[in-house]
């Protein structure tokens, strides 16, 4: 199932976690053939070409969407691409992964983040531009038509819908992975878009001198410096904060209250990937952009590094997967796939942690996996917050509900102090997490807690290895952890 390329601000996993990457509509209401929803529509595919150094094969069909059909769609799609029981197991994962909160909705929340965020998007099923909602002023519908429309010209150039991983997944690139591909789809589209603003000349004389870089570099650097509201209302609807009618101001205040793991992967592709674009770009000019289509980031964590991790010498991440056979183990996951370095930030940003990007550093691989099961256990706080619970037979009286999910989180990191900040800052975000839960030792560099629903959650050290288990009981403790050590990490 293919991304679809929206303009948010200017995300959605949708990214996507893990971010959900929905296939973009053909709606009824939205015909290829209806008259271009902006001026200059033909104009602009021109001047991108000169400046982009490349043809367009064919003219990019545009239209209008109203909110509503938008909703209707991805309320659809999203329900495909999220059917009931894959959505409650990754919506109870990362709220036990503590990237959410407790009764977290992932469909619900995606839903509300497209539907009155997105501006417009670019299809690459329907080869289509659609402009989302309410009209906007002239200037500000050419900005995100130039946007799009180098989404359309790289997709027929390098085939998008192949470069996110295929119809399905077919790839099986994890989210880590289509996320920092988004960071060069994302990236260069804001880059042309600003390149397109500030180039001289007109039509195919359209060009991109040392002072037009010049003014990409420096938007590039004080967008990235920018408050996100004010952000968004320059990108979004063309003026400022302070202009913007109280039901613009709400939905714009909506991205701010998203859980980071999502907001970050939704912003953070635009700016920072243009960055890396401008820095491919001028090592190489528009020949070394082409190639980071045939020889994409395989993480996160090489955008954010870009220098040292990517454009210096790639660093890879190291593949992380459970064992042929699941010793101890004999369900099929119902959810896996990799939080990456921008998800670990996402995570200390969540608990306000104020050097998460530092404990972040250093992350070599990771992978989650959340089982659904379903029995009972009794509970007996009155010895404390380290009395462990005791299972009983399924349905005993007096019995409450397990949380009928586990989740096994295994990491790797570039060394072993690397391993050991980012455990010391985990440990940190516990208190915040769990309030008078109090920590117990679990072994010589291993801490457990009793959550309030009465589980276990157990972390635990080994030299560069951490890993993490939620949901368990006492006596499975020693059988989970067998699985984490056989875990295969390379």
């Amino acid at each position: 199932m293919s991304r679809t390329y929206l303009l948010v601000l200017l995300c959605l996993g949708c990214h996507t976690p893990a971010q959900v990457h929905p296939v973009a509509p053909t709606p009824a209401a939205a015909s290829p053939d209806a008259a271009s929803p902006v001026a200059d529509f033909s104009r602009i595919e021109t001047e991108l070409s000169a400046l982009r150094a490349l043809q367009f094969k064919h003219s990019v069909p545009s239209s209008t969407q109203s909110r509503a059909d938008f909703r209707a769609w991805v309320h659809g799609e999203l329900g495909r691409e999220l059917p009931p029981e894959k959505n409650q197991a990754l919506s109870h994962a990362y709220a036990d992964l503590g990237l959410a909160p407790q009764g977290f909705d992932l469909m619900t929340t995606l839903e509300e983040a497209f539907t009155t965020q997105v501006a417009a998007y670019y299809d690459p099923s329907s080869k289509a531009f659609r402009v989302v909602g309410e009209a906007r002023g002239k200037d500000v519908d050419q900005i995100i038509v130039a946007h799009e429309l180098t989404h359309a010209l790289d997709d027929q150039h390098f085939d998008l819908e192949t470069f996110d991983g295929g119809e399905g997944n077919r790839l099986g690139l994890s989210e880590d992975e289509r996320t920092a591909r988004q960071f060069v789809t994302e990236g260069e589209a804001t880059f042309m878009m600003l390149a397109w603003r500030t180039a001289s000349g007109e039509g195919a004389a359209k060009q991109l001198g040392p002072l037009g870089v010049a003014g990409v570099r420096m938007a590039l650097a004080l967008l990235g410096a920018a408050d996100p509201i004010e952000l968004l209302a320059a990108t979004r609807r063309g003026r400022s904060a302070a202009e913007l009618s109280p039901e613009e101001r709400r939905e714009l205040d909506q991205m701010t209250r998203l859980p980071p793991f999502i907001s970050m992967p939704l912003i953070e592709p635009y700016f920072k990937g243009a960055a890396l674009v401008s820095q491919v770009w001028g090592r190489g000019g528009w020949a070394a952009v082409n190639d980071l289509y045939r020889h994409p980031p395989a993480s996160t964590e090489q955008i954010l590094h870009a220098r040292e991790k990517f454009l210096d010498g790639r660093d890879p991440p190291i593949a992380i997967n459970l064992p042929a056979g699941r010793p101890a183990l004999n369900e099929t996951p119902a959810a896996t796939d990799v939080l990456g370095e921008l998800g670990m930030r996402a995570y200390f940003k969540t608990w306000d942690f104020p050097s998460g990007d530092a404990a972040a550093a250093g992350w070599g691989g990771d992978r989650f996996w959340v089982w659904t099961r379903a029995s009972r256990f009794t509970w007996e706080p009155s010895k404390g917050s380290q009395t462990l619970p005791r299972r009983c037979a399924a349905g005993k009286a007096g019995g409450l509900p397990t949380r009928q999910f586990l989740v096994l989180w295994a990491t790797r990191w570039d060394s072993e102090n690397d391993a050991k900040r980012f455990l010391a800052a985990y440990l940190d975000t516990l208190e915040p997490r769990f309030p008078g839960a109090g920590i117990a030792r679990g072994g010589p560099d291993a801490w457990l807690l009793i959550r309030p629903q009465g589980d276990l959650l157990h972390i635990e050290r080994r030299s560069r290895d951490v890993d993490v288990i939620v949901g368990a009981q006492t006596e499975e403790i020693p059988k989970l952890r067998a699985v984490l050590l056989a875990v295969e990490r390379r």
